[in-house]
């Protein structure tokens, strides 16, 4: 275990319909010494219900979006509007863009598909608790079609060589291993870079990052 490791396991619940994909999912996370599958729910009233009871929340919510009852993008918002900080990152089969853009801007900290390799996943989880926003390769480029038509907007600090490297490279969905593997250089490196980036860019997350860099035509 890295020294990156929290001395406590990362929390999480899963919202998820589909029983079996929902044990999978359980296993992958309760396989990671710095990970803990607490609780799963299979319709968003259970979900409301173990908040109402007064449960502590995790530290990191798992959401899909076909749900029964409720679209998944409604629980989003309503447990986003009740607690702003939740972490909830959306693991799903859609990939329309609506969906992705609805969740983005409604407050989901990622968004991965289903067909995302596991180990993906997980390291998907660990960046949104380290302060990034993981988009799956899919999802990445369905941001950057969708602002690649529009200008820069305001002037903002040039980056340096490097941190468009980084840059570039979140867009495409990469995971900051695999950036550091790409470039050659640490992870404490790549971390460096990213707060650099977020405050050139005076953004807090990935997906905002990446937004932003889109729409100025940074990259």
């Amino acid at each position: 275990m890295s020294s990156d490791t929290p001395s406590t396991p990362i929390r999480i619940w899963i919202l998820e319909d589909h029983s079996q994909f929902a044990k999978q999912m359980c296993r992958l996370i309760g396989g990671e010494d710095d990970m803990n599958c607490e609780k799963v729910f299979t319709h968003p009233d259970e979900l409301f219900a173990e908040i109402s009871y007064g449960s502590k929340l995790p530290d990191l919510m798992l959401f899909d979006l076909g749900l029964p009852g409720k679209d998944g993008l409604q629980v989003l918002n309503e447990v986003k509007a009740k607690f702003p900080e939740q972490k909830i990152v959306i693991l799903t089969a859609f990939d329309d863009r609506e969906r992705v853009y609805r969740a983005i801007c409604n407050g989901a900290s990622g968004y991965l598909l289903k067909t995302a390799d596991p180990d993906d996943i997980v390291d998907g989880i660990r960046d949104v608790m380290g302060g990034a926003a993981p988009l799956s390769g899919a999802i990445a480029s369905m941001i950057l079609d969708g602002f690649a038509k529009l200008g820069p907007v305001e002037e903002t600090e040039p980056l340096t060589k490097r941190e468009e490297e980084v840059l570039r490279a979140m867009v495409k969905g990469h995971i900051k291993k695999e950036i550091a593997d790409q470039l050659d250089i640490s992870l404490h490196t790549v971390d460096m870079h990213l707060r650099s980036v977020y405050r050139k860019l005076h953004v807090r997350t990935q997906t905002e990052a990446v937004s932003k860099a889109i729409r100025k035509g940074l990259i």
